[in-house]
C-alpha cells in the first residue's frame, strides 16, 4: 500500500461503495442519521421507522456491494482489469461476509430477526464465522504469513460481532 495510485484506488473503491448506499437511501426517501468511521469500515446511520419495509433495508445494503460489482464487470470488460477492478471484487466479497457489521450480516439479521429459528440461524452463522476464521488461519500456517492479515480481519470481525451482540 506504499504505492499513491493503490491507495488513491483503494479509497476510490471505498467511495463508490458508500456512495452505492447513498443513492439507493436517497431513491428509497431515506435519511441520514450520523455517519461513523468503524475499525470495519464505515457506518451509515439512519433513523429508526418500523414501517420501513424489508425490501427498502435489503436494496439499500446490497446497494454498496452491487456498485463494486458493476465496477469490477466494467473495469474487466473495458479491459482495465488491474488493481481497481480486484479492489472492487474484494471490496464486494468482503462486505457481503456474514458479520453483523457488514452488508451481508445486515441482509441476513433483515431476514432472521425475530423470526421464530433466530437463535438457530444465530447458531448457525456463528459456525460459519469460526469457519472462515478457521480457514484463515490454515491459510497463515500452510501459506505462511502474508496471509495474517486475512486472519487478522476475520478475528476482529468475528469479535466484534461477538461484542456488538
Amino acid at each position: 500500500m506504499r504505492d499513491s495510485r493503490l491507495i488513491l484506488a483503494f479509497y476510490t473503491v471505498c467511495a463508490l461503495h458508500e456512495g452505492g448506499h447513498l443513492a439507493a437511501l436517497a431513491l428509497m426517501g431515506g435519511h441520514i442519521r450520523s455517519v461513523e468511521m468503524e475499525g470495519t469500515g464505515i457506518r451509515i446511520d439512519t433513523p429508526a421507522n418500523s414501517a420501513d419495509p424489508l425490501k427498502k433495508e435489503v436494496f439499500v445494503l446490497i446497494s454498496g456491494p452491487a456498485v463494486n460489482i458493476i465496477m469490477y464487470i466494467i473495469t474487466v470488460l473495458t479491459g482495465r482489469s488491474g488493481y481497481f477492478a480486484m479492489l472492487n471484487l474484494g471490496a464486494a466479497v468482503y462486505n457481503l461476509l456474514p458479520y453483523r457489521s457488514l452488508d451481508g450480516g445486515g441482509i441476513i439479521a433483515q431476514f432472521t430477526s425475530g423470526a421464530v429459528h433466530e437463535k438457530a440461524a444465530e447458531l448457525v452463522l456463528n459456525v460459519l464465522k469460526l469457519c472462515i476464521t478457521g480457514t484463515a488461519a490454515a491459510f497463515v500456517i500452510i501459506c505462511g504469513s502474508e496471509f495474517l492479515p486475512l486472519l487478522t480481519a476475520a478475528a476482529f470481525l468475528y469479535i466484534s460481532d461477538y461484542i456488538s451482540r
